[in-house]
């Protein structure tokens, strides 16, 4: 008996995908604008590929027409979290004019990794398009005992482009007194224009078990790290920056947050430390919807 292999070439497109998840949205009139300014217009899924564990909501908008022109998108997961030697790579594209708002279903529990030289690892292709508008708000990174996880971010966005991008981490189950007993963390951020100019990069490795700052009051009274990454094209940063840090109009006073220009004044970066994830998100969220008065846009509603 003979057997013959299929050419690779005729294989189709599908079958040869290495993402776990592919979107790609875009403005459902091509000579219109989704914005406020055209309510008429709406951003759309063109494209969409999800394979396990991975999957994505139907788009849902706003109640009325104040910001419908905006999708909402949940990404959820089937597994129970991240194990050892797992993967997910995510491949997100916004064509011009076109608005999103992502978060997730629930938060990413890391799990245990005992045996060395095993992690995790998330990988993100992002592109923005001329005039369109990211807000990706993922939940919480949940790091386990033992966990390991390494992130890396690469984003392409046009000088016109939008993207308000957070993050919250809890180094344990806080709740049952676990606190910095994974391996590390590992996240690297590479922001580009859509010409291939470097804009800037952020990393971030945190120490788990060999921490020395563990113990610091800091640390212990505030466990819960956050970061929001905002790139505005011709805003006014330093009025941004002052209302982002306005602990009190936030109601957020007993927590800590510093912001800083971006380079090549593209943009901001916020920093924060709080007690508790309810606190975070509730920060998190006033920052972002001091980004939308900036831009004139309708707040989150409050069940976001």
């Amino acid at each position: 008996m003979v057997l013959s292999l299929p050419n690779l070439a005729t294989i189709p497109q599908a079958s040869q995908r290495t993402n776990n998840l592919e979107l790609r949205l875009k403005c459902d009139k091509p000579l219109g604008i989704c914005s406020a300014d055209n309510r008429q217009s709406k951003t759309i899924v063109s494209h969409q590929y999800a394979a396990y564990p991975l999957s994505v909501s139907p788009v849902f908008r706003l109640d009325g027409d104040f910001d419908s022109y905006r999708a909402y998108l949940y990404m959820m997961s089937t597994s129970p979290g991240l194990l050892a030697g797992d993967e997910w790579k995510i491949s997100l594209q916004l064509e011009e004019n076109s608005s999103l708002y992502l978060t997730e279903q629930a938060a990413t529990k890391v799990h245990s990794m005992p045996i060395e030289g095993t992690k995790a690892t998330i990988n993100y292709n992002i592109e923005i398009g001329a005039k369109a508008s990211l807000e990706f708000i993922p939940e919480p990174l949940i790091l386990f005992a033992d966990a390991v996880l390494e992130q890396t971010i690469n984003i392409k966005i046009h000088p016109t482009g939008q993207l308000c991008l957070s993050e919250i981490i809890l180094p344990g189950r806080l709740a049952r007194g676990e606190s910095y007993q994974f391996h590390h963390y590992l996240s690297r951020l590479q922001v580009r224009s859509t010409s291939g100019e470097l804009w800037f990069t952020d990393a971030m490795y945190l120490e788990g078990k060999l921490n020395p700052f563990t113990d610091s009051h800091l640390f212990t009274s505030s466990p819960v790290l956050g970061s929001l990454f905002v790139v505005l094209p011709e805003a006014d940063l330093a009025i941004l920056s002052a209302s982002i840090e306005d602990l009190e109009a936030a109601n957020c006073s007993d927590m800590t947050v510093a912001s800083s220009i971006l380079p090549h004044g593209k943009g901001l970066l916020i920093r924060a430390i709080a007690s508790g994830t309810h606190k975070m998100k509730m920060y998190l969220k006033y920052a972002l919807n001091c980004v939308r008065r900036s831009n004139h846009q309708p707040p989150l509603p409050y069940s976001l």
